[in-house]
């Protein structure tokens, strides 16, 4: 009986530890996937910002802003293929929202 009793406690305190665990590292989670989503947009206007800066007539044809216009496309392009993850989070609040309306 007392068996029984110590596995119980052992296996309450197991749970506990193991779901705030899981609470830690959602928080986490929800940390990067807001953070990325950041990041993303960040390099998109950046990328923006340079391919309009490229386009005025002072600096038409510079090949020093082409080769940066280039990789910020390929940054926002790399960005692109995480965008999964840190969107993951973010459709499941805008699946919410829409069931709330």
């Amino acid at each position: 009986m007392i068996l029984v009793i110590l596995g119980l406690v052992l296996s309450v305190g197991l749970n506990v530890l193991l779901l705030w665990y899981i609470r830690q590292t959602l928080k986490r989670l929800l940390f990067a996937s807001e953070n990325f989503g950041w990041l993303s947009e960040s390099l998109k206007n950046f990328s923006d910002h340079v391919q309009n800066l490229h386009e005025l007539e002072m600096f038409y044809g510079d090949t020093t802003l082409g080769h940066l216009i280039e990789h910020s496309k390929q940054l926002v392009e790399d960005m692109k293929r995480f965008e999964d993850i840190y969107t993951l989070l973010e459709d499941e609040a805008y699946d919410r929202e829409e069931e709330t309306e």
